[in-house]
């Protein structure tokens, strides 16, 4: 299940010097070298997705629009989920892990966990794909994925368990019940974790990205669908997510930052593969993320938003404007009671 990487590069980020405070910062300042040549060895359009099985929802219902299929989050049209959850978009999450696996050169977590903690907690869990890993490296944890579709697989090890439910509705687990998830419901010492990324994929450090791109007019109207939702798409990065962990009471607050090349125009190998593979998941990713809020929220034609997510991918593979995103593993500790 998971991948081991033989290598222990990780192109994708460089640790600067820990700055004098308990909770460092830790933030990748290296500029990505593109790539001059001609030729690309990612200039192939066929698939590189990754396939899942997954359990046909038979439970619950769904919409169809746009010909993509959408969880349905109550029984009125407008609650249902801005995502699609149908095989396309399974596949493009199982190709997110492998991406992550990449940034994070192998490792499923930055959390300095020692041996099996008892109970792990996956929100958001998708195909379960890193649940599985977890347990698979963890026999003696605990792990429990939830989401909103059941969309993992059918067959589970003994120690993983996967559930249906809100995340954003109350929770029916006990307080300090677990020892590593992404919550407040942390066990006493133990770990969150938070892994996020930059809505804004067209940053750039060369100026190969000019004012009137595709990308800057995808991401530009995105934010404003994410406006409509009352979402502050823009304001979202480590340095955010830290003050918020910081107000819960976390302590031993780390924030890892790293750059993912977006298209196979950087000259480093790995970066180059990077940023193919994140090529591919926007060739779904775009829509999947983009043509419910747009068609629906801003009210855009069906149409002339597939015609820019055309856009979008043809810029990418084109490679003559260098785009990249920030991700961001923040790791944080709840306190020990006090005596």
């Amino acid at each position: 299940m998971a991948s081991t990487n033989s290598s222990t590069e990780n192109p994708a980020k460089v640790q600067s010097p820990e700055p004098e405070e308990q909770t460092p910062f830790q933030e990748n300042q290296t500029q990505i070298e593109a790539d001059d040549s001609a030729f690309s060895d990612y200039d192939d359009t066929g698939s590189q997705a990754s396939s899942t099985q997954s359990l046909s929802s038979s439970i619950l219902e769904h919409v169809y629009a746009n010909g993509r299929r959408y969880h349905r989050r109550s029984a009125e049209e407008d609650q249902q989920y801005l995502v699609p959850s149908d095989e396309t978009e399974l596949d493009r999450l199982d190709m997110m892990h492998h991406l992550t696996l990449l940034v994070l050169g192998g490792e499923l977590h930055k959390a300095p966990l020692v041996g099996d903690p008892h109970n792990v907690l996956d929100c958001g869990t998708g195909t379960g794909i890193w649940a599985l890993d977890f347990g698979s490296m963890h026999p003696g944890s605990k792990v429990v994925g939830v989401d909103l579709a059941p969309n993992q697989p059918g067959w589970v090890y003994p120690n993983v368990v996967f559930e249906t439910d809100d995340l954003e509705k109350p929770w029916t687990y006990k307080k300090n019940h677990f020892d590593y998830i992404h919550s407040r419901h942390t066990t006493p010492g133990g770990y969150v974790e938070i892994a996020e990324h930059s809505m804004n994929y067209a940053q750039c450090d060369d100026g190969s990205v000019p004012a009137d791109s595709v990308l800057l007019k995808h991401v530009d109207l995105f934010m404003k669908a994410m406006d409509k939702l009352g979402v502050n798409a823009r304001g979202l990065d480590g340095k955010f997510i830290r003050q918020h962990l910081e107000t819960a009471g976390f302590v031993d607050i780390k924030t890892y930052t790293y750059k993912v090349p977006v298209g196979p125009w950087p000259k480093s190998k790995n970066f180059k593969y990077m940023g193919a593979v994140c090529a591919e998941i926007t060739k779904t990713g775009a829509e999947a993320y983009g043509m419910m809020a747009m068609t629906r929220l801003l009210e855009m034609p069906e149409e002339e938003v597939r015609e820019m997510f055309t856009g979008v991918y043809k810029t990418i593979m084109g490679r003559e404007q260098h785009p990249y995103y920030l991700h961001w593993q923040i790791v944080a500790r709840k306190p020990e009671a006090q005596a």
